[in-house]
């Protein structure tokens, strides 16, 4: 039966060797080398991942040294074949009208009810992922252990996986079974942000005065169903400070001492963020937050962030911190990106381009 199997997969008569797989089947059910064909069969019809998982078994269940063989040099024809057929679809993707244009991409972490599920769950093509299939995708597409890739699925929020050409990485985003975006360099650098100064009314609909990019002031009246999302997150200040270090030498270091808040309200519809900072914030103008004068500006900022928060129903993203950690060393691999945030602080901090980051991120991917 080995020798006619081989015949017919010799000349790619497939028909022909799945009819004589299924006699052998039946006559030895429990044949280690019928299986070994079977897994050719697949692999030459280019059902590769059947064919990868029966070689595999093979290499853990056959003492045999020429199923041993063939079953390593078929798992070698599989990757082979998977490189080569990546290594082409990149390069194709990278060919669109702007494939090549600098890109971000995220990946974000799973719904609540699909990442609970047993990952063992017989699922249909219209479940949910399961987390462990999100962690198997990722480790197949980058190449990556299954430590590591677990690592790369975020358990909240979504998290920069890479930089790249948009082709590139539109594909790996479509090839993840994990939830992940993509946004072009140019889409961030272009989204306009205006930093509020004040508000001059808060109801019936809001009226601020804002200031662009080039220190020009507006006013701005929207209806608080114009706001898809709201954004906020804390950037740590930064302070020299003196410590003893060893031998009771003073040692200068930079301590986290405060923290600057922030938030961001997407208006997508007019294509602007407005930005509102705690530091930057004009308490004494505009429409008075509360009633008692002498309240500092931490307890009005916290009045006016809870009134924006009851009023807008927008999703509320504030998983920022988590973001922001892993976020910090990808910035020296991007380009000069304006974070349209003026802290007056005592040196320049990535903290407030990578919130800048995160708020553009969940901009562009309104479904988040």
């Amino acid at each position: 039966m080995e020798t006619n199997v081989a015949a017919a997969l010799e000349v790619h008569d497939y028909q022909q060797a799945t009819r004589l797989l299924k006699q052998w089947q039946q006559q030895e059910p429990s044949s280690l080398l019928m299986r070994l064909y079977a897994a050719k069969l697949h692999e030459q019809t280019n059902k590769l991942d059947t064919a990868q998982k029966t070689y595999l078994a093979l290499l853990k269940q056959s003492t045999s040294t020429k199923i041993i063989r063939q079953a390593r040099a078929g798992l070698q024809r599989i990757e082979n074949a998977q490189q080569l057929a990546k290594a082409q679809a990149l390069e194709q993707a990278k060919a669109t009208a702007d494939g090549k244009e600098l890109a971000i991409l995220a990946i974000a972490s799973l719904p609540t009810a699909a990442s609970t599920q047993s990952a063992s769950a017989t699922q249909s093509t219209s479940s949910p992922v399961t987390r462990q299939a999100a962690i198997d995708s990722i480790a197949k597409v980058f190449n990556l252990d299954p430590y590591t890739a677990r690592q790369k699925l975020p358990s909240s929020g979504f998290r920069i996986h890479r930089l790249g050409p948009l082709g590139a990485v539109n594909y790996y985003a479509q090839q993840l079974a994990a939830p992940a975006f993509c946004a072009k360099i140019s889409q961030i650098k272009s989204l306009q942000t205006f930093q509020v100064t004040h508000f001059e009314a808060l109801l019936p609909s809001p009226l601020l005065v804002c200031k662009n990019t080039e220190g020009q002031l507006g006013k701005i009246s929207f209806d608080p169903a114009e706001v898809s999302q709201i954004v906020s997150g804390q950037l740590p200040i930064f302070e020299q400070v003196a410590d003893l270090g060893n031998w009771g030498k003073t040692v200068h270091k930079e301590k986290v001492q405060d923290y600057a808040q922030v938030l961001d309200l997407h208006l997508p519809g007019r294509q602007i963020v407005l930005r509102l900072c705690d530091r930057l914030y004009q308490y004494q103008k505009g429409v008075a937050l509360s009633a008692t004068a002498e309240l500092n500006s931490r307890i009005l900022w916290n009045g006016l962030r809870s009134h924006l928060l009851e009023a807008i129903d927008g999703t509320h993203h504030s998983d920022f911190t988590k973001f922001g950690k892993s976020a910090l060393e990808f910035i020296p691999l991007l380009p000069a990106i304006a974070p349209n945030l003026d802290l007056d602080r005592r040196a320049p901090s990535d903290w407030d381009l990578v919130f800048h980051l995160y708020s553009s991120l969940c901009y562009f991917n309104q479904t988040l």
